[in-house]
């Protein structure tokens, strides 16, 4: 729900040196006259103004806290755009754990599309015509799938595997994005998780990964694939 237009209106119009010879005026203890008339009985209403006045000054202090301590700049919140669950929070569809279950980072078949070495209809297509399973496959046999993921901030690349149907040969590159240029890192296939080595794949500004899958037929299908974060 957004946040509703003000319903009050200025209390007075005072700035510059006038607001500040009201501010001496308060600091001088003037307010204190008011109490002491409600005190005294001559105007008990005051003595109702000044409650409500301090009632509303203490919600306003008790939520100055809870955005300060307890949600950030207000934007921060488990429902904010950049609270934990929101859109650029760290688990949500911008963030930068984006699709991380414990260490795994998931891969999902929509994620693969197709290279070019087709002769026409070079694209990744759902399969779905097996009504219990989904997945993604080439539409020419010719044709190899790619996924290109980015690493989150702080972590690395320890392993990664890719689900399908047959046994195919799947490649894990890394790339710089800022000039394309590509070097393999490790390669296996589809049956196991493929470690990188002795030295995982850390994130940099500029990296990502590139998952390579040698498809050889329409009817191989990828379900997903996985990198495993440290």
């Amino acid at each position: 729900m957004a946040l509703l237009n003000k319903k009050y209106s200025d209390v007075h119009t005072k700035t510059g040196d006038e607001k500040t010879a009201l501010k001496q005026k308060y600091d001088d203890g003037h307010i204190n006259t008011l109490l002491d008339l409600a005190e005294q009985e001559v105007n008990p209403e005051f003595g109702a103004l000044l409650y409500q006045i301090q009632e509303m000054q203490d919600d306003i202090t008790e939520v100055r806290r809870y955005l300060t301590e307890e949600v950030g700049d207000g934007a921060k919140g488990d429902t904010g755009p950049q609270g934990p669950q929101g859109q650029a929070g760290t688990n949500g569809s911008d963030g930068k754990d984006a699709g991380v279950y414990g260490s795994d980072l998931k891969i999902l078949p929509n994620q693969f599309m197709s290279n070019d070495d087709g002769k026409a209809l070079n694209f990744a297509v759902i399969e779905d015509d097996n009504k219990s399973t989904i997945g993604v496959r080439v539409n020419e046999a010719d044709c190899e799938l790619f996924a290109m993921i980015p690493i989150p901030e702080g972590k690395s690349v320890s392993s990664f595997q890719v689900f399908a149907s047959d046994r195919l040969t799947t490649t894990l590159s890394v790339v710089d994005y800022t000039n394309g240029s590509v070097q393999n890192v490790a390669i296996g296939d589809t049956t196991k998780a493929i470690s990188l080595g002795k030295k995982p794949l850390a994130s940099t500004s500029t990296n990502y990964v590139s998952i390579t899958v040698v498809t050889t037929a329409t009817n191989q299908v990828i379900y997903g694939a996985k990198l495993t974060l440290t």
